[in-house]
């Protein structure tokens, strides 16, 4: 995996003071921001431990934190702690909007660990040539000292026989290094191959950006707010720059200005009919665009219904937690607890 590029890809998260001002934001949401912002700027700078401290904190803090979590998985990467990178991500995968990225993750991982796995096959054997050669030479001195009444004669055919070996070694360890010289070969023939695809890829996106981005306005100028949204959504994750960027943002926040509250309550009203899929679609779109509105310890306590309705327990037991760990003081959290023990208790 390519860490520098990784984390080229990632942008501190601005909010506005008029956004802090306008908007209930917690106290800890804001704290892990800083601290998600603070742990970028170690890593423009290569401090790497400094960094995955920050993190921890701001998830300490803000535990649905889905782009820290990101972030500290390609830090642990980075530091070659596969395991807990490997958690990390398997975790994140369990978010519908990160699952594709975090599935790509895994797999880089997956082929990151083979491969330094093979060197250290290769490093190992070398070291127990060695480790072999030093034990002939010291089996034939000491044999040399024991046997002190043998013959001349003798002593210099035991001689004769440890060159012999480490002549056997020295011809062995040709044969390592040539190995490893092919392995290396190979190796950099396959990040080339990568870097040409990686071009390819980032070709591509860029096209596929624009498309999605025009097919965005499209549907805005149209009214359909909904699926200009669901573009948007789709392009989230991405990191975007110039006037790509300009277009999402402008998007982005006149649908958050003028029609959040327009989707929340469509979710709101096929709720209330018993129509959780349909529901449930709306619902998540608005915790997406506007997840400090004064109403989401109730819309999140909803989604989290809606995923029990539709018996998909593993989701509803994830926003039922997120309910009882964000707003721990509403009469929500304590719904959650119910929900959660109901559905405990039906394993």
């Amino acid at each position: 995996m390519n860490f520098n590029y990784e984390i080229d890809k990632i942008n501190p998260i601005s909010i506005s003071k008029e956004e802090f001002s306008i908007y209930e934001i917690s106290d800890n949401v804001r704290k892990s921001i800083g601290l998600y912002n603070k742990s970028i700027r170690n890593l423009k700078i290569n401090c790497v431990d400094l960094a995955i401290a920050d993190l921890k904190k701001a998830l300490s803090l803000n535990p649905n934190f889905y782009e820290a979590m990101k972030l500290l998985g390609l830090c642990y990467i980075y530091k070659k702690n596969f395991n807990k990178a490997r958690k990390l991500f398997e975790k994140l995968a369990e978010y519908d909007i990160y699952t594709e990225i975090a599935n790509k993750y895994l797999r880089e991982i997956r082929n990151d660990r083979a491969t330094s796995k093979t060197l250290t096959t290769i490093k190992n054997t070398k070291k127990l040539i060695i480790a072999f050669m030093v034990v002939i030479v010291i089996v034939a001195v000491a044999l040399g000292i024991y046997f002190n009444t043998s013959s001349i004669q003798s002593v210099f055919n035991r001689s004769q026989n440890a060159e012999l070996e480490k002549n056997k070694g020295i011809d062995q360890q040709k044969s390592i290094d040539e190995k490893k010289k092919e392995m290396n070969e190979k190796l950099e023939r396959l990040k080339k191959e990568q870097e040409a695809e990686k071009t390819k890829i980032d070709s591509n996106n860029k096209n596929n950006v624009v498309s999605i981005l025009n097919d965005a306005e499209n549907f805005y100028s149209e009214g359909n707010y909904e699926k200009a949204l669901d573009n948007l959504i789709t392009l989230k994750s991405l990191k975007l720059d110039g006037a790509e960027k300009s277009r999402f943002d402008k998007l982005w926040n006149g649908i958050k200005a003028n029609n959040v509250w327009n989707i929340y309550n469509e979710g709101n009203k096929l709720y209330k009919q018993g129509n959780y899929q349909d529901a449930l679609q709306k619902l998540l779109k608005v915790q997406q665009l506007a997840p400090e509105l004064e109403v989401m310890p109730w819309a999140i306590y909803q989604i989290g219904n809606c995923y029990k309705q539709t018996n998909d327990n593993k989701n509803a037991l994830i926003f039922f937690q997120k309910v009882m760990s964000d707003y721990p003081n509403t009469q929500y959290a304590r719904y959650s607890e119910e929900m959660i023990n109901e559905i405990n208790n039906n394993k």
